[in-house]
Protein backbone atom coordinates (compact mmCIF):
# COMPACT_ATOMS: atom_id res chain seq x y z
CA UNK A 1 0.00 0.00 0.00
CA UNK A 2 1.39 3.35 -1.16
CA UNK A 3 0.57 6.94 0.50
CA UNK A 4 -1.77 8.77 -1.78
CA UNK A 5 -0.19 12.01 -0.72
CA UNK A 6 3.72 11.41 -1.99
CA UNK A 7 3.35 7.68 -3.12
CA UNK A 8 5.99 6.35 -0.66
CA UNK A 9 5.06 2.69 0.99
CA UNK A 10 3.13 2.97 4.36
CA UNK A 11 4.31 1.24 7.29
CA UNK A 12 3.34 0.99 10.58
CA UNK A 13 6.39 0.06 12.73
CA UNK A 14 8.58 2.80 12.73
CA UNK A 15 7.37 6.10 13.17
CA UNK A 16 11.28 7.91 12.39
CA UNK A 17 11.11 6.38 8.89
CA UNK A 18 9.17 7.56 5.94
CA UNK A 19 5.75 5.90 4.99
CA UNK A 20 4.94 5.52 8.63
CA UNK A 21 1.32 5.64 9.95
CA UNK A 22 -0.07 4.42 13.23
CA UNK A 23 -1.84 0.87 12.84
CA UNK A 24 -4.66 1.54 14.38
CA UNK A 25 -5.29 4.28 12.21
CA UNK A 26 -4.30 2.61 9.42
CA UNK A 27 -7.54 -0.02 10.46
CA UNK A 28 -9.47 2.64 10.46
CA UNK A 29 -9.04 3.94 7.52
CA UNK A 30 -9.38 0.60 5.61
CA UNK A 31 -12.48 -0.09 7.50
CA UNK A 32 -13.69 3.05 6.40
CA UNK A 33 -12.79 3.04 2.99
CA UNK A 34 -11.18 6.66 3.50
CA UNK A 35 -7.74 8.05 2.19
CA UNK A 36 -4.63 6.89 3.47
CA UNK A 37 -1.96 9.39 3.76
CA UNK A 38 1.43 8.48 6.12
CA UNK A 39 2.20 11.32 8.64
CA UNK A 40 4.43 13.43 7.18
CA UNK A 41 1.83 14.11 4.48
CA UNK A 42 -0.52 14.21 6.82
CA UNK A 43 1.53 16.85 9.51
CA UNK A 44 1.74 18.92 6.17
CA UNK A 45 -2.13 18.83 5.23
CA UNK A 46 -3.37 19.44 8.40
CA UNK A 47 -0.72 21.80 9.86
CA UNK A 48 1.99 22.60 7.88
CA UNK A 49 4.07 21.30 10.05
CA UNK A 50 7.38 20.91 8.52
CA UNK A 51 7.48 24.92 9.27
CA UNK A 52 8.20 26.93 12.31
CA UNK A 53 5.16 26.94 13.62
CA UNK A 54 4.74 27.16 17.80
CA UNK A 55 3.36 30.35 19.32
CA UNK A 56 6.73 30.38 21.86
CA UNK A 57 9.37 29.38 19.89
CA UNK A 58 10.81 29.85 16.54
CA UNK A 59 7.41 31.33 14.59
CA UNK A 60 6.95 34.42 17.22
CA UNK A 61 9.70 35.54 15.88
CA UNK A 62 8.82 35.21 12.67
CA UNK A 63 5.30 36.06 12.68
CA UNK A 64 6.69 39.04 14.50
CA UNK A 65 8.67 40.39 11.50
CA UNK A 66 5.99 39.61 9.19
CA UNK A 67 3.43 41.86 10.85
CA UNK A 68 5.55 44.63 10.37
CA UNK A 69 4.64 44.46 6.70
CA UNK A 70 0.71 44.64 7.38
CA UNK A 71 -1.76 47.61 8.65
CA UNK A 72 -4.83 44.75 8.51
CA UNK A 73 -5.02 41.27 9.98
CA UNK A 74 -8.02 38.56 9.77
CA UNK A 75 -7.92 36.62 12.90
CA UNK A 76 -9.61 33.83 12.46
CA UNK A 77 -11.12 31.95 15.91
CA UNK A 78 -13.41 29.15 16.40
CA UNK A 79 -16.92 29.67 18.19
CA UNK A 80 -17.18 26.04 19.31
CA UNK A 81 -13.58 26.84 20.93
CA UNK A 82 -13.64 30.56 21.66
CA UNK A 83 -11.66 30.60 24.57
CA UNK A 84 -9.16 28.05 23.07
CA UNK A 85 -8.55 30.00 19.92
CA UNK A 86 -9.35 33.80 20.85
CA UNK A 87 -5.96 33.93 22.88
CA UNK A 88 -3.78 36.83 24.43
CA UNK A 89 -0.44 36.09 23.32
CA UNK A 90 -2.13 36.61 19.53
CA UNK A 91 -4.11 39.59 20.32
CA UNK A 92 -0.68 41.05 21.85
CA UNK A 93 1.27 40.50 19.07
CA UNK A 94 -1.30 42.44 16.64
CA UNK A 95 -1.89 45.34 18.88
CA UNK A 96 -2.22 48.83 17.13
CA UNK A 97 -3.13 46.78 13.77
CA UNK A 98 -6.88 46.75 12.09
CA UNK A 99 -7.89 43.90 13.33
CA UNK A 100 -11.01 41.33 11.76
CA UNK A 101 -11.99 38.76 13.69
CA UNK A 102 -13.53 36.27 11.81
CA UNK A 103 -15.47 33.84 14.21
CA UNK A 104 -15.71 30.94 11.89
CA UNK A 105 -18.02 27.49 12.46
CA UNK A 106 -21.31 29.37 13.81
CA UNK A 107 -23.35 26.64 11.67
CA UNK A 108 -22.36 23.76 14.21
CA UNK A 109 -23.95 25.37 17.27
CA UNK A 110 -27.25 24.60 18.64
CA UNK A 111 -30.61 25.89 15.87
CA UNK A 112 -31.82 27.62 18.90
CA UNK A 113 -28.69 29.85 19.23
CA UNK A 114 -29.97 33.77 18.49
CA UNK A 115 -27.37 35.04 16.76
CA UNK A 116 -27.97 38.65 18.09
CA UNK A 117 -27.23 37.29 21.42
CA UNK A 118 -24.43 35.65 20.39
CA UNK A 119 -22.65 38.62 18.83
CA UNK A 120 -23.74 40.65 22.10
CA UNK A 121 -21.78 37.83 24.21
CA UNK A 122 -19.11 37.77 21.83
CA UNK A 123 -18.38 41.79 22.11
CA UNK A 124 -18.52 41.29 25.87
CA UNK A 125 -15.83 38.30 25.92
CA UNK A 126 -13.58 40.33 23.98
CA UNK A 127 -14.09 43.61 26.16
CA UNK A 128 -13.98 41.33 29.22
CA UNK A 129 -10.33 40.34 28.01
CA UNK A 130 -9.31 43.81 26.91
CA UNK A 131 -8.42 43.82 23.32
CA UNK A 132 -9.61 46.63 21.01
CA UNK A 133 -11.91 45.44 18.49
CA UNK A 134 -14.21 47.56 16.55
CA UNK A 135 -17.92 45.70 16.78
CA UNK A 136 -18.78 46.07 12.99
CA UNK A 137 -15.05 44.01 12.47
CA UNK A 138 -16.11 41.04 14.93
CA UNK A 139 -17.87 39.21 11.59
CA UNK A 140 -19.66 35.87 12.31
CA UNK A 141 -19.15 32.93 9.66
CA UNK A 142 -19.41 29.53 8.35
CA UNK A 143 -16.81 28.36 5.59
CA UNK A 144 -18.68 25.33 5.42
CA UNK A 145 -21.80 26.83 4.52
CA UNK A 146 -20.37 30.32 3.27
CA UNK A 147 -23.07 32.11 5.63
CA UNK A 148 -21.40 35.67 6.50
CA UNK A 149 -18.28 35.12 3.58
CA UNK A 150 -19.84 37.47 1.22
CA UNK A 151 -20.89 40.63 3.57
CA UNK A 152 -17.16 40.06 5.50
CA UNK A 153 -15.52 40.33 2.15
CA UNK A 154 -17.39 43.42 1.13
CA UNK A 155 -16.16 44.78 4.53
CA UNK A 156 -12.57 44.46 4.15
CA UNK A 157 -12.86 45.80 0.76
CA UNK A 158 -14.00 49.05 2.10
CA UNK A 159 -11.42 48.93 5.00
CA UNK A 160 -8.43 47.90 3.13
CA UNK A 161 -7.12 48.44 -0.97
CA UNK A 162 -3.46 46.61 -0.34
CA UNK A 163 -3.28 43.56 1.70
CA UNK A 164 -3.98 42.02 4.58
CA UNK A 165 -2.75 39.09 6.70
CA UNK A 166 -4.46 35.72 7.36
CA UNK A 167 -3.71 34.14 11.08
CA UNK A 168 -5.11 31.63 13.80
CA UNK A 169 -4.21 28.86 16.06
CA UNK A 170 -4.24 25.51 14.22
CA UNK A 171 -7.87 23.88 13.01
CA UNK A 172 -9.95 27.21 12.85
CA UNK A 173 -10.67 26.94 9.09
CA UNK A 174 -8.46 29.84 8.30
CA UNK A 175 -7.16 28.17 5.11
CA UNK A 176 -10.91 27.20 4.05
CA UNK A 177 -11.78 30.67 4.96
CA UNK A 178 -9.48 32.34 3.09
CA UNK A 179 -10.17 29.74 0.19
CA UNK A 180 -13.91 31.20 0.37
CA UNK A 181 -12.62 34.93 -0.14
CA UNK A 182 -10.57 34.13 -3.27
CA UNK A 183 -13.09 31.23 -4.84
CA UNK A 184 -10.17 29.47 -5.72
CA UNK A 185 -7.15 27.09 -4.26
CA UNK A 186 -4.74 29.36 -2.88
CA UNK A 187 -1.21 29.14 -3.55
CA UNK A 188 2.18 28.98 -1.99
CA UNK A 189 5.08 31.84 -2.44
CA UNK A 190 7.56 32.84 -0.43
CA UNK A 191 7.18 35.98 1.39
CA UNK A 192 10.10 38.45 0.85
CA UNK A 193 11.78 39.42 4.20
CA UNK A 194 11.65 35.90 6.12
CA UNK A 195 12.20 32.42 5.87
CA UNK A 196 8.88 31.50 6.92
CA UNK A 197 6.57 30.01 3.51
CA UNK A 198 2.98 31.75 3.45
CA UNK A 199 0.35 31.49 1.25
CA UNK A 200 -0.92 34.09 -1.21
CA UNK A 201 -4.05 35.14 -3.07
CA UNK A 202 -5.44 37.50 -4.89
CA UNK A 203 -9.49 38.59 -4.09
CA UNK A 204 -10.94 38.14 -7.55
CA UNK A 205 -11.28 41.87 -9.34
CA UNK A 206 -9.65 43.60 -6.88
CA UNK A 207 -5.90 44.48 -5.94
CA UNK A 208 -6.21 43.10 -2.70
CA UNK A 209 -3.96 40.25 -1.63
CA UNK A 210 -4.35 38.28 1.18
CA UNK A 211 -1.16 36.46 3.00
CA UNK A 212 -2.37 32.99 4.91
CA UNK A 213 0.42 32.08 7.79
CA UNK A 214 0.93 27.98 9.22
CA UNK A 215 -1.52 27.58 11.78
CA UNK A 216 -0.37 28.60 15.32
CA UNK A 217 0.29 25.54 17.72
CA UNK A 218 -1.11 25.61 21.33
CA UNK A 219 0.17 23.55 24.42
CA UNK A 220 -2.93 24.06 26.75
CA UNK A 221 -5.84 22.73 25.18
CA UNK A 222 -7.65 19.57 25.53
CA UNK A 223 -6.93 18.32 22.11
CA UNK A 224 -2.82 19.19 22.29
CA UNK A 225 -2.66 15.87 24.86
CA UNK A 226 -3.70 13.44 22.10
CA UNK A 227 -1.79 12.43 18.59
CA UNK A 228 -2.12 14.72 15.79
CA UNK A 229 -4.59 12.38 14.37
CA UNK A 230 -7.05 12.19 17.57
CA UNK A 231 -6.52 16.56 17.19
CA UNK A 232 -8.21 16.10 13.89
CA UNK A 233 -11.16 13.28 14.51
CA UNK A 234 -12.06 15.82 17.38
CA UNK A 235 -12.60 18.39 15.21
CA UNK A 236 -16.74 19.31 15.12
CA UNK A 237 -18.36 18.55 11.67
CA UNK A 238 -21.98 18.70 13.17
CA UNK A 239 -23.85 20.47 15.07
CA UNK A 240 -22.57 19.85 18.65
CA UNK A 241 -24.69 17.65 20.92
CA UNK A 242 -26.03 18.77 24.05
CA UNK A 243 -26.82 16.67 27.22
CA UNK A 244 -28.00 17.64 30.34
CA UNK A 245 -26.79 15.71 33.63
CA UNK A 246 -28.14 16.04 37.05
CA UNK A 247 -24.84 15.43 39.23
CA UNK A 248 -25.25 14.38 42.96
CA UNK A 249 -23.04 14.58 45.81
CA UNK A 250 -19.97 12.24 45.28
CA UNK A 251 -20.64 11.53 41.69
CA UNK A 252 -18.64 12.47 38.54
CA UNK A 253 -18.87 13.95 35.53
CA UNK A 254 -16.39 13.02 32.48
CA UNK A 255 -15.50 14.90 29.62
CA UNK A 256 -13.43 12.24 27.50
CA UNK A 257 -11.52 10.31 29.24
CA UNK A 258 -8.91 13.16 30.72
CA UNK A 259 -11.41 15.95 32.16
CA UNK A 260 -13.56 15.20 35.01
CA UNK A 261 -15.52 17.04 37.98
CA UNK A 262 -16.54 15.53 41.12
CA UNK A 263 -19.75 17.52 43.04
CA UNK A 264 -18.05 17.73 46.70
CA UNK A 265 -21.53 19.34 47.41
CA UNK A 266 -25.29 19.96 46.75
CA UNK A 267 -26.28 23.41 46.21
CA UNK A 268 -29.23 25.31 47.15
CA UNK A 269 -31.57 23.43 49.92
CA UNK A 270 -29.77 20.62 48.88
CA UNK A 271 -30.55 20.49 44.99
CA UNK A 272 -27.45 18.59 43.17
CA UNK A 273 -26.42 21.09 40.25
CA UNK A 274 -27.35 20.79 36.74
CA UNK A 275 -24.95 20.86 33.78
CA UNK A 276 -25.28 21.35 30.26
CA UNK A 277 -22.75 20.28 28.08
CA UNK A 278 -21.62 21.27 24.75
CA UNK A 279 -19.42 19.15 23.08
CA UNK A 280 -18.28 17.47 19.33
CA UNK A 281 -19.92 13.99 18.90
CA UNK A 282 -16.70 12.76 19.14
CA UNK A 283 -15.83 13.79 22.27
CA UNK A 284 -17.43 12.23 25.25
CA UNK A 285 -19.97 12.81 28.30
CA UNK A 286 -20.77 10.46 31.04
CA UNK A 287 -21.87 10.59 34.32
CA UNK A 288 -20.43 7.86 37.15
CA UNK A 289 -20.12 6.95 40.91
CA UNK A 290 -17.25 7.80 42.00
CA UNK A 291 -15.89 4.22 42.68
CA UNK A 292 -15.86 3.71 39.41
CA UNK A 293 -13.42 6.55 38.07
CA UNK A 294 -10.24 3.94 37.79
CA UNK A 295 -12.53 1.41 35.61
CA UNK A 296 -13.71 4.03 33.49
CA UNK A 297 -10.74 5.49 32.41
CA UNK A 298 -9.56 2.66 30.86
CA UNK A 299 -13.05 2.06 28.72
CA UNK A 300 -12.58 3.20 25.52
CA UNK A 301 -16.38 2.80 24.42
CA UNK A 302 -17.48 5.06 27.42
CA UNK A 303 -14.68 7.83 27.61
CA UNK A 304 -12.93 9.10 24.65
CA UNK A 305 -10.77 10.43 23.21
CA UNK A 306 -8.75 8.72 23.75
CA UNK A 307 -9.68 6.10 20.75
CA UNK A 308 -6.89 3.58 21.25
CA UNK A 309 -7.13 1.34 23.96
CA UNK A 310 -3.11 1.21 23.79
CA UNK A 311 -3.18 5.15 25.31
CA UNK A 312 -0.42 5.92 27.96
CA UNK A 313 -2.21 7.34 30.72
CA UNK A 314 1.00 7.29 32.81
CA UNK A 315 2.57 10.55 30.49
CA UNK A 316 -0.26 12.48 31.71
CA UNK A 317 0.62 14.31 35.11
CA UNK A 318 -2.29 15.24 36.00
CA UNK A 319 -3.66 17.78 38.65
CA UNK A 320 -7.29 18.56 41.11
CA UNK A 321 -8.53 21.99 41.48
CA UNK A 322 -11.29 23.13 43.74
CA UNK A 323 -14.32 25.20 42.19
CA UNK A 324 -17.08 27.33 43.24
CA UNK A 325 -19.12 28.21 40.12
CA UNK A 326 -22.58 29.91 40.57
CA UNK A 327 -25.52 29.04 37.73
CA UNK A 328 -25.53 31.52 34.84
CA UNK A 329 -21.48 30.55 34.19
CA UNK A 330 -19.71 27.86 31.92
CA UNK A 331 -17.14 25.95 32.11
CA UNK A 332 -15.08 26.66 28.95
CA UNK A 333 -13.10 23.99 28.40
CA UNK A 334 -10.53 24.55 25.53
CA UNK A 335 -9.89 21.74 22.59
CA UNK A 336 -13.01 20.62 23.58
CA UNK A 337 -16.11 22.01 24.34
CA UNK A 338 -18.29 23.80 27.34
CA UNK A 339 -20.44 23.28 30.76
CA UNK A 340 -23.32 25.08 31.60
CA UNK A 341 -24.22 25.03 35.23
CA UNK A 342 -28.12 25.76 34.45
CA UNK A 343 -28.49 24.84 38.48
CA UNK A 344 -26.17 25.18 41.19
CA UNK A 345 -23.91 26.74 42.62
CA UNK A 346 -21.21 23.70 41.44
CA UNK A 347 -19.02 23.16 44.23
CA UNK A 348 -16.77 20.43 42.78
CA UNK A 349 -12.58 18.88 42.30
CA UNK A 350 -11.61 19.38 38.70
CA UNK A 351 -9.18 16.19 37.93
CA UNK A 352 -7.27 17.32 34.61
CA UNK A 353 -3.90 16.90 33.01
CA UNK A 354 -1.59 19.79 33.89
CA UNK A 355 -0.96 22.00 31.94
CA UNK A 356 -4.54 22.02 30.66
CA UNK A 357 -6.74 25.49 31.06
CA UNK A 358 -9.83 25.99 31.79
CA UNK A 359 -12.35 29.23 31.84
CA UNK A 360 -14.92 30.41 34.16
CA UNK A 361 -17.02 32.40 31.87
CA UNK A 362 -21.06 34.43 31.60
CA UNK A 363 -22.58 31.68 29.89
CA UNK A 364 -23.11 31.92 26.36
CA UNK A 365 -26.53 31.34 25.95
Amino acid sequence: MKCEGCGIGIQTEDQEKPGYIPENVLKEKIKNNESVVCQRCFKLKHYNYLLPITINSDFSGELDKVLKDFETVLWVVDVIDFEGTFRKEIAEKIKGKNIFLIVNKIDLLPKSTPYEKLKNWLLLRIKEMGINIRDDHVRMVSVKTGMGIEKTKQLLLQKEKEKALVLGVTNVGKSSFLNRLVEAEITVSAYSGTTLKVLKANVPNTDLQLFDTPGIFTQDRLCDFFDIYTQVKMIPSKKIKIKTFTVNEKNVLFISGLFWLKVLKNGVNNLPPIITVFLPEEISAHRAKEERVNDLLHNREVLFPPYDNNFDFDQIEFERENVKIDKGNDIALPGAGWLSIKRGPLIAEISKPKGLKYVIRKSMK
